[in-house]
């Protein structure tokens, strides 16, 4: 099975919908975001990191600012340029940067069972395939043009008759200027006598500059010339335990129970990393302080748009006309399909402490989720609620949507 999307490409051996659909749903993901190897990379690890199972032999590339980015898992091969990369041959999975620029590459893996009918979607470029071979085409060279060349016109009888008169012309000019007989030579004179030698000129005298004298001073102690206010005096030495730090508090952002890092970031207390420069937490006594909550993640849909989770939004077919987005507690997030599946207000994402709730608002059609790594799809029951986890991705009709973070745990 072969999928691009965006700027990556995943071929995949046929195996069943569970085991291919993470794989996919996470390149529909990176593609969303950019289409950045690194994204692609650590998503995969981790994603083979926690199966259970052995996953299906794959190979998939997206590009970086060195170069194109190849992750190889199973018994999948990659030909680049005349290098070769492969997971056949590793434990876990082989992860390549192969440096621009890229001219050919050529990819297989190996044969699986038959391929999953529902995960087969042209339009979303998901084909069946067990290998693809791309090149550079080679540009046409643009004929040669000589510097300064112009395109001959065509002769007239006019233009004939002038050039006959110019070459008449010519001809006597060249018989006028046609230079006389050489004179015969003449003995050269003979050599005179040399003439007597300059003077030198006198050189001017150089007079020798006096160096400045010296002077010393002393620059510290009794006697010096600096003053005694001048000099700096060693801060004091603050003794017992610190400060806590409190956060910058904004009057109209909501106010969390959180945590400083060591390097004065603010994070949830219940993480073990710093999600900004992913320190230990545990390296200092966690105080708890009031302060703004930073965004949770990002929400992106399946059409590539991507939403900041800082705050809360409603979801449906028409959530502007909801009290709560006019009051602006709330922002809409539009939703359509084709079969008219989405109700007008359908659900709700709320920002409760360091937690990203989904709301289910009592939709005519129900509202599903499938959790991170897995394909199976859970229902809500109306007006249910269900905390998402990093990676959890959610239906509302025929549209999905992802949940994501880098905020670590």
């Amino acid at each position: 099975m072969l999928a691009r999307l965006g700027r990556v490409v995943l071929l995949v051996s046929p195996a069943d919908e569970e085991a291919v659909a993470p794989l996919l749903d996470h390149v529909e993901m990176v593609a969303a975001n950019g289409s950045d190897g690194r994204q692609l990379v650590r998503g995969f690890a981790l994603q083979l990191a926690n199966m259970a199972g052995d996953p299906p032999p794959f190979i998939a590339m997206a590009p970086v600012h060195a170069g194109l980015v190849v992750f190889a898992s199973g018994d999948a091969t990659a030909e680049i340029d005349g290098q070769h990369v492969t997971g056949r041959d590793s434990l876990a999975w082989v992860e390549r940067v192969i440096r621009w620029p890229v001219r050919s590459v050529t990819a297989r893996v190996g044969e699986g069972a038959a391929p999953t009918s529902t995960l087969l979607n042209l339009m979303r470029g998901v084909v069946q395939a067990g290998g693809f071979a791309l090149s550079a085409g080679a540009s046409s060279p643009m004929p040669a043009r000589l510097e300064g060349a112009e395109p001959t016109p065509m002769a007239t009888a006019a233009d004939a008759s002038a050039e006959k008169a110019s070459s008449e012309e010519s001809l006597a000019t060249a018989e006028m200027e046609k230079p006389a007989a050489t004179p015969p030579l003449v003995p050269p004179p003979p050599l005179a006598s040399p003439a007597p030698a300059t003077p030198p000129v006198p050189k001017r005298p150089q007079f020798e500059m006096e160096p400045e004298r010296f002077e010393s001073m002393v620059l510290g102690g009794p006697g010096a010339d600096i003053e005694d206010d001048d000099v700096p005096v060693p801060l004091p030495v603050v003794s017992g335990a610190p400060r806590p730090r409190s956060a910058r508090v904004d009057a109209d952002s909501p106010q969390v129970k959180g945590v400083f890092c060591k390097n004065d970031h603010f994070n949830d207390p219940r993480m073990l990393f710093c999600a900004v420069c992913g320190i230990n937490m545990v390296q200092q006594t966690p105080v708890l302080v009031d302060g703004k909550r930073p965004p949770l993640g990002v929400i992106v849909l399946d059409d590539g748009a991507v939403f900041q989770l800082d705050g809360n939004y409603l979801l449906g077919r028409d959530p502007d006309s909801d009290s709560m987005v006019r009051s602006g507690e709330s922002r809409g997030i539009p939703l359509s399909d084709n079969q008219n599946t989405i109700s007008r207000v359908h659900a709700g994402i709320e920002l409760r402490r360091w937690d990203v709730v989904l709301v289910d608002n009592g939709s005519t059609n129900g509202t599903f989720y499938a959790e991170p790594n897995s394909a199976q799809w859970t229902q809500m029951a109306k007006r249910g609620e269900h905390v998402l986890a990093p990676g959890t991705r959610v239906r509302i009709g025929h549209r999905t949507l992802a949940f994501n973070t880098h905020r670590g745990s």
